[in-house]
Order: structure tokens, then C-alpha cells, then sequence
């Protein structure tokens, strides 16, 4: 069995759009003394990506429309924010009165509590960062800038945000977006420890590393990338859309 190493990435300035996400990965490897090697996995938070992507508003520059104003009196919820939850979700899943959240599927297919908007590590009371438009896009972007500059030929990533779960107290980081790490191990018609088939069992390795990454990152550790080392992973150009069940086959929509 392999050992597992997870590795915090230190000295990651605040990001500011239009920065190189990539090169402030590399960065921050040559400041702490560490390598990316072939088979490692990287670990990136939504936070830095969505700063980089632009992807900031100031509720003081939106106007609701009459829906907002009417939901913001219902939730006694900023009804600018309520707005920008709108503009950034297909549907509206349910909403809880009582503790003022909005469940929604957003516009990337993510079911989350306000569509993935946040306050947290943003300067300025007033703004708030929105999802990336298209994460999946983005790991792949920043997979093909270190395996050039570093000369690798295989490495994950995975882009990860916090999201609450249905039935459980808490939440936990989840992949939003993943390039060239298959999102699933699936066990399919493999045996179990007693020689029995397994019919069904996929494990999302993506939200697995992204959950254990997250122990070092906090929301208050200025950490926003992990190493992962040791891990065995299958390339993939699927990204993490592939883990997004259909409505079809959802009990709970």
C-alpha cells in the first residue's frame, strides 16, 4: 500500500485578476523548496481561481429585478445578492426560509447552497466571488502550462470549493473542476475480499483528494493549493462534469 503525502503550498500572494495561476504555483514550489513531480496531484481552491478569472462582483453595481426584491423581503437576504444568485443558476431546488438559503443548480451543473457565491477571504464588505465559468476548462489550462514549463508528463488537477451535503451536518471540499485525473474509480465487476462481484461501487477520487486537501487549507490558513503525493490515478481529459448526475437518474429533483 502507498504512502499519501499532502503537502501545503506557502508564500501564494493575494491573487488579483488576470494573474498567472500557474506561474505562482511554480512560485510558491521554488520558495518552499518543493518539486512537482510526474503523478503528483494539485489541489487548487475556487477562491484564487475565481480572483484570477475576474470572476469578482460589487453587490452595490447590481439592480434586482422585482423577483430579487420580493425574495430578498421573503429571506430578509440582500436582495443585490439574491440577485447575483439568480443570474448565476439554471433552477432553483428549494428554498429555506427559515435560515435564509437558496438552493440552486447553478450554471456548471453544481447543486449548492446560493450557487456557489461567497464572502469569505474577499476584500471589501460588498463583494463576492462567483463560481468559474467553466473550472474543467481551467484545470486543463493550468495542466498544460507545468507539464510544458516543468517538462512532466502526467499530473492531476483538481479544482475544489466547499459545499454543504444533503443528510449531514458540515461541509466538506468537493471538485468542481479536474483535468488529466480520472474523476472515478470504478470497481465494476471486480471482487470483493470474499470473491464476490461488485455491481455498482465508484468512488470520486476527485472529492476524496479534495476532502483531504482541505484539512490543511482551512478557510483561515492562507493555504489555497496542496500537493498530493503517492496517489495512484488514471489519466482522463473528462474533468469533473463527468460526476454531475442527471436529473433523470436524481431520486431527489
Amino acid at each position: 500500500m502507498n504512502k499519501i503525502i499532502f503537502i501545503p503550498l506557502l508564500n501564494i500572494p493575494e491573487i488579483i485578476p488576470g494573474d498567472d495561476i500557474s506561474q505562482i504555483l511554480i512560485n510558491s514550489l521554488t520558495k518552499s523548496e518543493e518539486e512537482l513531480k510526474n503523478n503528483d496531484v494539485l489541489v487548487i481552491t475556487q477562491k484564487i481561481i475565481s480572483k484570477s478569472e475576474h470572476r469578482i462582483i460589487n453587490l452595490n453595481t447590481i439592480k434586482p429585478n422585482i423577483k430579487a426584491l420580493k425574495l430578498g423581503k421573503k429571506l430578509n437576504k440582500n436582495p443585490q445578492l439574491i440577485q447575483v444568485i439568480l443570474d448565476e443558476s439554471k433552477s432553483i431546488i428549494k428554498i429555506d426560509e427559515r435560515r435564509g438559503i437558496i438552493i440552486t443548480e447553478n450554471k456548471i451543473g453544481h447543486i449548492s447552497a446560493n450557487s456557489g457565491i461567497d464572502h469569505s477571504n474577499v476584500d471589501g464588505d460588498n463583494h463576492v466571488t462567483l463560481l468559474p465559468e467553466n473550472p474543467d476548462l481551467t484545470a486543463k489550462i493550468i495542466h498544460g502550462k507545468l507539464i510544458n514549463t516543468l517538462n512532466l508528463k502526467n499530473i492531476g488537477i483538481i479544482i475544489s470549493d466547499t459545499f454543504g451535503r444533503p443528510w449531514r451536518i458540515g461541509q466538506t471540499n468537493i471538485s468542481i473542476g479536474s483535468y488529466g485525473i480520472n474523476p472515478i474509480n470504478d470497481y465494476k465487476n471486480e471482487k470483493d475480499v470474499f470473491g464476490v462481484n461488485l455491481n455498482s461501487t465508484q468512488i470520486c477520487i476527485v472529492d476524496e483528494l479534495a476532502g483531504g486537501a482541505e484539512i490543511l487549507m482551512k478557510k483561515t490558513n492562507k493555504i489555497p493549493a496542496v500537493l498530493i503525493r503517492g496517489i495512484k490515478f488514471n489519466f482522463s481529459e473528462k474533468g469533473s462534469k463527468l460526476i454531475l448526475r442527471d436529473k433523470k437518474d436524481d431520486l431527489f429533483r
